[in-house]
């Protein structure tokens, strides 16, 4: 049962095999480590007690099936591999091996390298791909030190700014909340276009008009980089040190293009031009890694636009399951549905699970007046319609109707409109 290190590794007994029902954990200590060791279908697996995001004990947080919630920022963990499955954490928890004998379960006292084990249901596995040059491109990118450290510094100034301006309403309209998407990817194409045209302007002689399509640029860029900013914030792992050096690019080339206009009113159309195409190229490449956030990582994109669709009612949750004020989960045509029974009249309601942000389990958020907030990003939604009650969300929560039939709670995706 569980994960077996080498023989050269020691054990240390634990607890009682029959100590721990399925879904039970305990943390514990190891030579002043700490260790989490769950139970899950009968076997048991042992990883680092420690959240890899900001040290909370993942031991005081909760477990669903094979998965291990941390109790400050909902980080999701695989309890066995370790893997990080859910943001914010993206560094893995180390795993320790498991021994059961004589009715004692026993972890190694130092983490071991362990395997994941072969699915048996797996029929074949397909050969990986070679990985293109993009995607070598962007792990290289990930790799850099200086990235992680520039991204850990951004986000020791951003999260106290971010608490302080989120109440007010200001992120909101920053993230596009009022509009119905995020802002910051429309904004983001004027400067570009502005500082296009203004270079194809100085190639054919006309330095005047080309100037002022510059000044366009940078007076369009300074509210694309106060939206660009909100949205990093908001962004986690692999997805904020892209976002930071998007960041750093951009402005790297706002400064390059304010000296198109100083060189031109210092009478050097010349350096004008060439500041100004240097500027371009600077964005285009800020602009590469910014559309490989939105497009290949699905930063600001609504996650719940396509789940899987049936016409038919399908059974969630027995009626007694759901009480007064309270919330469940169940697992509908292969995505998760989140259901309330409203304390004040008693009318269920339903909505995906996974927020359309970032796809965080909205199951394990808090639920205060039939609003639920994500626990990752803090966005809220109103449980009766999935209506933005606060980013940084910008698409609803897709919600289902809802029907008692005999004694179950069934659901079915509402009919287009």
């Amino acid at each position: 049962m569980g994960e077996a290190a080498g023989d050269d590794v020691e054990y240390v007994e634990v607890c009682a095999e029959d100590e721990l029902s399925d879904g039970d954990k305990i943390g514990f200590d190891i030579d002043g480590t700490r260790v989490l060791l769950a139970r899950v279908a009968g076997r048991y697996y042992a990883i680092s007690g420690v959240c890899t995001h900001e040290r909370a004990f993942l031991d005081e947080g909760a477990v669903v099936d094979n998965v291990v919630y941390c109790p400050r920022h909902y980080s999701a963990f695989d309890l066995r591999t370790g893997s990080v499955l859910g943001p914010p954490a993206d560094a893995p928890a180390p795993t320790y091996g498991v021994r059961v004998e004589n009715g004692a379960v026993l972890v190694s006292v130092v983490p071991v390298a362990t395997a994941a084990e072969p699915d048996p249901e797996v029929l074949f596995e397909p050969v990986p791909e070679a990985a293109s040059a993009q995607q070598r491109l962007f792990e290289r990118i990930d790799a850099l030190r200086w990235l992680h450290r520039a991204a850990d510094g951004f986000s020791a100034v951003a999260t106290p700014v971010r608490g302080a301006l989120a109440p007010r309403g200001v992120l909101d309209l920053l993230h596009g909340r009022w509009f119905g998407h995020a802002l910051h990817p429309a904004l983001s194409d004027l400067p570009i276009g502005f500082w296009a045209g203004s270079v194809l302007l100085f190639v054919f002689g006309f330095a005047g008009p080309a100037v002022l399509l510059s000044v366009a640029g940078l007076v369009a860029a300074v509210v694309a980089v106060v939206t660009g900013l909100a949205d990093v914030t908001v962004t986690d792992g692999p997805d904020r040190r892209l976002g930071v050096l998007h960041g750093l690019i951009m402005s790297a080339a706002f400064v390059v293009q304010l000296g198109t206009p100083i060189a031109y009113l210092a009478g050097s159309s010349l350096v004008a031009g060439l500041l100004a195409a240097v500027s371009l190229l600077m964005t285009l490449a800020g602009a590469f890694l910014g559309g490989h956030l939105v497009l290949g990582r699905g930063a600001m994109v609504d996650h719940t636009v396509w789940p899987p669709r049936t016409a038919e009612w399908s059974r969630a949750v027995q009626v007694d399951d759901l009480q007064a004020g309270s919330t469940a989960t169940a697992a509908v045509d292969g995505r998760t549905v989140l259901l309330y029974r409203s304390p004040s009249d008693g009318s269920i309601s339903a909505i995906e699970d996974a927020c359309s942000h970032a796809s965080g389990p909205l199951s394990l958020g808090r639920v205060c007046e039939g609003v639920v907030s994500c626990p990752w990003h803090d966005s809220a939604f109103r449980l009766r319609d999935g209506a933005v009650v606060r980013g940084p969300a910008t698409f609803p929560q897709p919600a289902l109707e809802v029907r008692v039939a005999g004694d179950w709670i069934e659901v079915r995706p509402r009919a287009a409109r």
